[in-house]
């Protein structure tokens, strides 16, 4: 595990230095969400802030993970489920994940995982956007951390917290501040 670490800390490193804009949420977006799947696959938290986006007139993309091998769900170009077998033996998306993340242009990168995941935190790296904003999970690769005042990265895993909530938070402070640009 400190191997795949390693190397995820290696090609962080790595990555450009990225010079963020942050998001006018009362314009049209193209929005990005990130999130750790139920293991049924069916996600209804993360549909309902899908249509909660919607409704505001977003663009909204999601991409989950489920640590399983065989996922069911179908790939869809708004929709698509990664699983193990998406991931080589050290952590890394196989190319055809990082190019097909790539190949879209976001505003606005919305991770909501409440534990650290390598998989998710590669997407979160790779993502093309805008934009990046989740909890502080200790990764580094958001340009807006949400943080909670009893919460450390390295208390591990926050099985308490909904991505609903999470969601909300992250809501409730882009419309709060104003960008200057």
């Amino acid at each position: 595990m400190k191997l795949k670490q390693y190397i995820f800390d290696y090609l962080q490193k790595k990555q450009p230095v990225r010079n963020p804009r942050f998001p006018h949420l009362d314009r049209p977006m193209k929005i990005l969400l990130i999130y750790e799947s139920d293991p049924l696959e069916r996600n209804d938290n993360i549909k309902s802030i899908r249509q909660d986006l919607l409704k505001r007139q977003m663009d909204v993309t999601m991409w989950g993970y489920l640590e399983r091998k065989e996922i069911v769900s179908l790939v869809l170009p708004q929709s698509r489920i990664l699983g193990l077998g998406d991931y080589n033996l050290l952590g890394k998306p196989r190319d055809y994940v990082v190019r097909d993340l790539m190949a879209e242009h976001y505003d606005l990168l919305i991770d909501l995982t409440t534990r650290q995941l390598l998989p998710l935190r590669y997407l979160a790296m790779f993502a093309e956007a805008d934009f990046k904003v989740g909890l502080n999970l200790g990764e580094g690769v958001h340009d807006m951390l949400i943080s909670l005042p009893d919460f450390t990265p390295e208390q591990g895993e926050l099985a308490e917290i909904e991505a609903s909530w999470l969601f909300n938070q992250i809501m409730g402070y882009l419309t709060t501040i104003k960008s200057l640009d």
